[in-house]
């Protein structure tokens, strides 16, 4: 397989290179081509990510690098273009320092655009780019994109200094330009970026080198799993939409692949679940700012609750765990009423830490995982629990090098499955598997009930 793609890279750890690249997806499909946008490592909370078809991220400090490369042949088939981007250095360590966005660019055989701070640079900046060019020799380093310049008269020097026929200056950001800031967040905070911020990339970036640039790629390996048919298998929900976005895409593909129907659910809008649902998974990071609107749609949480009763297949991790207890406080000290269906009390944070990983081990059986299996798993740390929903009792336990305890989280019963934790489906594969054989073995017993129904 053969796909244009290219890595969006900072020199430094910022958030630009995801905002870029995130404006860039969504010009492309507007266009009506067809764009998969994958984030290097784990992406914090943004608006920007939610995006059914393409909020994916790779991290092979979570499942190896193999596992990444097979994801990433998995979750662009079919796709027109790739781009891909990163908050991290180009040859800087990723989450658990096992990984860098240089070698993915290699596994991959990304062509890489690096995105030149030049905030104080003179002419000296040309001798910086001289020795990335010397450590990238192992990548194909195809573009320059600069950002943080003064004005045009600095654009221009810096363009002059840079000019290589080899390495282009595809584009320029000044300073005060909406996509210049250097937090590691993307920094757009409303769903899908404005016409005006669309505009803006399309004056700012030169297309057609950027293009030219997407095209200097070689074959990807074919994945060795091929996708299920959707009208087979039993019937998923995901929660995603405005005001929850989902853990990633590549895992609501290995679902599709395990032989699961998946369906998007919009806690903000829809008002039940589809008659043969056979699971549900609400996973990933709960919007701080739309709270009170997801919390106002009792009638889905009602539905939520009557599913749990029924002994449906359940997920709640991250920000889903979030969403199921009795009560949130956010920022402002406002309580707001919850689903209900666990047990305790949350107060949202101000600041946001970056993701914490762990080694994860299961202390008993549940939807996902065996007792005792270990896997690989992250936090991001967004809200606070004020009292542990502990009464089904703890269902995963972590740990981390140096600990000398172990730390007990999370709930779980047969059916349900929840956890501040998030785990990547990639991280133990039979876990995907395991939670569809569980759908089918609801969806079964529901069809025996129908038919003993009938019989009497």
């Amino acid at each position: 397989m053969s796909l244009p793609r290219l890595l969006l890279a900072p020199t430094h750890r910022t958030g630009i290179a995801s905002g870029v690249a995130a404006v860039l997806a969504e010009i492309a499909g507007r266009s009506q081509t067809h764009t998969r946008l994958h984030h290097l490592g784990v992406p914090a909370p943004c608006h920007i990510w939610d995006r059914w078809e393409g909020s994916s991220f790779l991290d092979p400090g979570l499942y190896g690098m193999q596992a990444a490369v097979d994801l990433y042949s998995l979750t662009v088939a079919g796709a027109d273009v790739s781009l891909l981007c990163t908050a991290y250095g180009l040859f800087d360590p990723g989450p658990a320092g096992v990984w860098t966005p240089e070698q993915l660019a290699i596994r991959l055989d990304a062509p890489v655009v690096l995105l030149l701070d030049c905030r104080g640079w003179g002419p000296t900046v040309g001798a910086v780019v001289e020795g990335l060019r010397i450590r990238a020799r192992d990548i194909n380093l195809a573009g320059l994109l600069l950002t943080g310049l003064r004005d045009r008269l600095h654009a221009e020097e810096m363009v002059r200094v840079l000019r290589r026929p080899d390495l282009p200056v595809v584009g320029c950001f000044f300073q005060g330009d909406p996509l210049t800031w250097d937090g590691t967040r993307a920094g757009l905070s409303d769903g899908p970026p404005a016409g005006s911020l669309m505009s803006l990339v399309r004056e700012r970036i030169n297309m057609g080198i950027l293009e030219n640039i997407a095209g200097q790629r070689g074959f990807l390996p074919p994945h060795p799993t091929s996708r299920p048919r959707e009208r087979e298998g039993p019937l998923v929900l995901v929660a995603a939409g405005r005001g929850f976005t989902p853990w990633s895409r590549d895992c609501i593909e290995l679902l599709r692949s395990a032989g699961a129907r998946v369906r998007r659910l919009d806690l903000m809008t829809d008002t039940g679940c589809p008659e043969h649902t056979a699971g549900i998974i609400i996973a990933g990071y709960l919007w701080q700012e739309e709270i009170g609107e997801l919390a106002a749609n009792r009638v889905l949480m009602q539905d939520l609750r009557q599913r749990l009763e029924e002994k449906v297949p359940f997920v709640a991790m991250g920000g889903g765990l979030t969403y199921l207890l009795s009560r949130v406080r956010d920022a402002f000290g406002r309580a707001h009423e919850m689903a209900g269906i666990l047990p305790g009390e949350a107060e949202i944070l101000d600041e946001v830490d970056e993701p914490a990983y762990f080694q994860v081990r299961a202390e008993r059986d549940n939807v996902l995982l065996e007792q005792g299996e270990e896997v690989t798993g992250w936090v991001v740390q967004d809200t606070e629990l004020l009292e542990e929903p502990v009464t089904l009792g703890y269902a995963l336990s972590l740990s981390q090098d140096g600990w000398t305890r172990r730390l007990y989280e999370g709930a779980s019963t047969p059916r349900l499955l929840c956890s501040r934790l998030l785990i990547h489906f990639a991280s133990c594969r039979s876990a995907a598997a395991r939670f569809v054989a569980a759908c089918r073995e609801f969806e079964a017993g529901q069809s025996d009930g129908v038919r003993n129904l009938r019989r009497s």
